[in-house]
């Protein structure tokens, strides 16, 4: 059983009322104009049909009622239009900054809990759930206006006819319990077509990440396009043609029921003598006017559906639209703070570190650890081993992007904190195997003039002076480049940073003979003439000599923690 369908089985916190709080807590000014105008709408509403029935018997006055006519639906349009405006201001604001929010949230989430939802679920978060939880607030207008108006409308029954109005609550009382069974079996399949669109913006995403991959082979693409795109695709078409199957048939409930109200009055009631003409007339208006706000309600109830199912999935993030703590109520303008610096470091140590991933969506997991290592100022680093034994995973702990289910990690022999951790990860630059590039040129110093020289300066020491241009704190292309043309200009980012330490995985892979000899020969030595310790993740074992430390993984344990130099303090093995 899957995160989602666990929590299927648990009780729901009820989000609806916390979308409307989200729009108090926020606009709180902004809502009772919005509610006032509202409720006056609908007012309005309601004496333009009573306007109209006394127009209809009593032909006498109908000069002076023609006048109220235009000047209630003027006031009737001017209200209802002021009562969508200003909450569609107010979501606008709201969702903007809940937008920034997340997107600070995620940045403030554990590397490894993003790992293990993977790139495309939480990326769902941002382009599906957001924007409908926007589209919900949106309808909160449309439903006070047309609940003012219900009210109204049956208050006016009331005044007509103690009969209409108990007609009329008995087919609404029919038409609603019906609709909401139908409603119930149709929030399912909501939150199935939901998690299914998170499949398919997985899909998506492999679709573009691995464009090169599908037009080289026509086997994998023909799998690919079968098994994902189009499976997915007629999946979630077909559970939200069964959605709105089970929510069309409750509106056709409630829409059977009110035709069988307006039947009754105006083929029954007749007959039956149990109103006067001129009642079923009035009657048949205040019944039509309601009918108008009720369907409208109805047809609001699976957008506001939706709109939970969202507030669901960024509850399950850790992101709760209800919490007075979110960083969308607590700060109205909301910033990244600067990272604290650290200048430098004497030993890095992992004394019993373990990290353990488990993949969100399968059951796989992996266990790296217990580890035990110590890494100094200076020295180079290699650690080795083959596919799978731990090396990225140990790099990202080492870096402090993982935290370790067991063990420390101690900076200069104090253990590095929860507090603290931003501090230590300031010690590293780093280019992983899954490196992005941004366009801007940026270092720990800012983008000062200093800062042009010396990327223009590194442009030319990777031989990317004829490919990338910098102007304006940018660099010209990051796509138009090979991969390893791409590694050494992240490798450029990685040298203006100007960190006590460097983390580079598989650098070397991609390049050709010149730069990896480059590489290993002319760069390593320097960062370490400059005092940098750097950390290298390498198969390349002609080089191994290079380095004044080789640790070896194998299946998630250190196998072998070596010094190659006799002159290196600490020999230790393991």
């Amino acid at each position: 059983m899957n995160e989602h369908e666990a929590t299927a089985a648990e009780p729901r916190t009820n989000y609806r009322f916390h979308i409307i709080r989200l729009m108090w807590d926020s606009h709180p000014w902004l809502t009772i104009a919005m509610a006032l105008s509202g409720v006056l709408s609908g007012l309005a509403a309601i004496a333009v049909v009573d306007t109209i029935n006394n127009a209809i018997h009593h032909a006498d006055r109908r000069a002076e009622l023609a006048l109220v006519f235009v000047g209630l639906s003027v006031a009737t349009i001017v209200l209802r239009n002021c009562s969508s405006i200003l909450p569609a201001y107010a979501a606008m604001t709201i969702i903007t900054r809940l937008r920034v929010a997340l997107c600070k949230r995620i940045l403030g989430t554990p590397m490894e809990e993003i790992d293990k939802r993977g790139t495309a679920n939480v990326l769902t978060l941002l382009s599906n759930d957001v924007p409908v939880l926007t589209q919900t607030l949106m309808v909160l207008p449309s439903i006070l206006v047309e609940s003012a108006t219900f009210i109204f409308g049956m208050c006016y029954l009331a005044y007509l006819s103690v009969t209409a109005l108990l007609l009329t609550l008995a087919a609404m009382t029919i038409g609603i319990t019906g609709y909401l069974l139908f409603f119930r079996r149709g929030m399912v399949y909501s939150r199935k077509v939901r998690d299914e669109v998170a499949t398919f913006t997985e899909h998506t995403y492999a679709l573009l990440f691995g464009m090169k991959e599908l037009k080289l082979n026509g086997h994998r693409r023909r799998w690919f396009r079968r098994a994902g795109i189009d499976f997915t695709s007629r999946k979630v078409a077909r559970l939200g043609f069964i959605e709105q199957l089970w929510f069309s048939g409750g509106s056709n409930i409630e829409q059977i029921s009110m035709s069988m109200l307006m039947g009754f009055l105006v083929f029954g009631a007749p007959s039956l003598q149990v109103m006067d003409p001129a009642t079923i007339t009035a009657s048949v208006l205040a019944v039509m006017m309601v009918m108008g706000p009720v369907t409208s309600l109805v047809g609001t109830i699976p957008q506001l559906g939706e709109g939970t199912i969202a507030c669901e999935r960024l509850a399950d993030f850790g992101f709760s639209v209800s919490d007075r703590d979110t960083p969308l109520l607590a700060d109205q303008r909301v910033s990244i703070e600067r990272q604290p610096k650290l200048a430098g470091f004497d030993s890095i140590e992992l004394c019993g570190v373990r990290a353990d991933y488990h993949d969100f969506e399968a059951a796989s997991s992996f266990e790296l650890g217990p580890v035990d290592l110590r890494i100094r100022a200076g020295e180079i680093v290699f650690i080795v081993g083959g596919n799978g034994s731990g090396k990225s995973t140990l790099a990202k702990v080492l870096c402090g992007l993982y935290t370790p289910a067991q063990g420390q990690v101690l900076l200069d022999g104090q253990v590095v904190s929860e507090a603290s951790v931003d501090a230590y990860r300031s010690l590293f630059s780093a280019v992983f195997t899954d490196f992005y590039l941004f366009s801007r040129v940026l270092g720990d110093a800012g983008a000062a003039d200093p800062l042009m020289d010396r990327a223009k300066e590194y442009l030319e020491r990777l031989g990317l002076e004829d490919k990338v241009q910098v102007a304006n704190g940018r660099y010209s292309t990051t796509t138009a480049l090979s991969n390893g043309q791409r590694k050494r200009l992240a490798l450029l980012g990685a040298y203006l940073e100007d960190r006590p330490i460097y983390l580079l995985d598989e650098w070397a892979a991609d390049q050709d003979p010149f730069f990896k000899s480059f590489f290993y020969n002319i760069l390593l030595p320097d960062l370490r003439s400059r005092g940098k310790c750097v950390v290298v993740i390498s198969h390349d074992d002609k080089y191994f000599s290079l380095a004044d430390r080789i640790v070896k993984l194998a299946d998630g344990k250190v196998e072998s923690n070596l010094e190659t130099h006799a002159d290196a303090p600490d020999h230790q093995a393991a």
